[in-house]
């Protein structure tokens, strides 16, 4: 048993993939260079993101991919409705370049308090909308 984790050794299946939800709460961006190393001690291989409040989805997964270079990264959800297709593109291929080969992109409709109540934006037709916003469309 491995007393600071409270997992037995060999407990995590050989050839799985492992992922956790970044970043973490109450801990400044600045300060999870330590905790992504652990993670990746602790057999983590996947770091995911997301964009609903508190850091925008791509900052996270750009500070890991800078400080470890063999975890696989992702955006589970950006809001299509939240950026313009060029600031769109322009983060996903930033990103893309940062973590070759290591990152993945998720785009969604998001929702209407997201959108409409906190942003500000009709919400209407939503899987049209994302579509027409696809950086792959482009």
């Amino acid at each position: 048993m491995n007393e600071s984790t409270g997992t037995s050794a060999g407990s995590w299946t050989k050839g799985s993939r492992y992922g956790i939800t970044i970043p973490f709460d109450d801990i400044p961006l600045h300060a999870h260079k330590e905790w992504f190393a652990r993670l990746r001690e602790l057999g983590y291989t996947d770091l995911w993101s997301a964009e609903v409040d508190g850091s925008d989805g791509f900052t996270p997964l750009a500070l890991a991919a800078a400080w470890e270079p063999t975890l696989q990264l992702g955006v589970a959800i950006t809001p299509a409705y939240t950026r313009g297709p060029a600031l769109l593109a322009q983060s996903v291929a930033s990103l893309a370049d940062a973590a070759p080969g290591r990152f993945a992109f998720g785009l969604g409709t998001s929702s209407e308090v997201i959108v409409a109540n906190w942003n500000g934006l009709v919400f209407e037709n939503p899987y049209r909308s994302c579509a027409r916003r696809s950086p792959e469309r482009r």
